[in-house]
């Protein structure tokens, strides 16, 4: 089975430098190709950059000129006004220049996190149903090493991970697209678009307790949080 890892990136926002940005990126990208299966293709979308030429650092460039990983650039970013739906602004666009239907699952995922393992792609390997999804708690580690626990918030699915049937994604595209005008508006995040589309549809799913990611929670002071 073939699959499609979908991966949404700002690689330049005016709230963090260009380079620290980018080598977060960078290790982001490195540790996926580490981990990831030999049969998913990846497409990384940018809604920050005009051109690759944008890219600062070199290493990172030649990356994303790998012929594993298809680069889109998105002329448009309606994420300063609300992220999550920048991020669909990317899927939606990637639809548009990758033919979805050429494989069985396509993953959802915001690429600025580090993949501890390759677990979360085996599950998506081994998904019977048309959709896997979670809502896990996070576990951050503060700077005076101490943790803290950060329980789940009803009413929405994770996300930073997530996997459709090529065909439900496509679904979940059109749906996605008539709900932008009211997402934006009355500051919808895209977490709750995706709760809504699963239970207005009642679609079944499987759940995923945990993800194995580590993210950098930089509106919360630089801390290191586990999910």
């Amino acid at each position: 089975m073939k699959q499609l890892i979908f991966c949404s990136a700002s690689f330049h926002i005016s709230t963090q430098p260009i380079i620290q940005r980018e080598n977060e990126y960078l290790y982001c990208i490195l540790q996926l190709l580490r981990v990831i299966p030999t049969n998913y293709d990846i497409v990384i979308c940018d809604n920050t950059i005009s051109t690759l030429d944008d890219i600062q650092i070199i290493e990172l460039r030649k990356i994303l000129c790998q012929s594993n990983i298809k680069l889109l650039i998105l002329n448009r970013n309606i994420g300063t006004k609300n992220i999550g739906m920048g991020e669909l602004d990317e899927l939606i666009f990637t639809s548009h220049n990758i033919d979805f239907k050429l494989y069985d699952k396509i993953v959802y995922f915001t690429l600025r996190k580090f993949v501890t393992n390759p677990w979360i792609f085996e599950k998506v390997n081994a998904l019977q149903k048309n959709i896997l999804v979670s809502n896990p708690p996070s576990l951050t580690f503060e700077k005076n090493y101490t943790f803290v626990f950060s329980g789940v918030t009803s009413n929405l699915y994770n996300d930073m991970f997530f996997a459709m049937s090529s065909e439900l994604m496509l679904k979940y595209i059109d749906y996605s697209i008539s709900q932008m005008n009211i997402n934006m508006i009355n500051h919808i995040g895209s977490e709750q678009n995706l709760y809504n589309f699963i239970n207005i549809n009642n679609y079944e799913y499987e759940w995923l307790d945990c993800l194995g990611l580590i993210r950098i929670d930089y509106q919360s002071g630089n801390k290191i949080c586990l999910l």
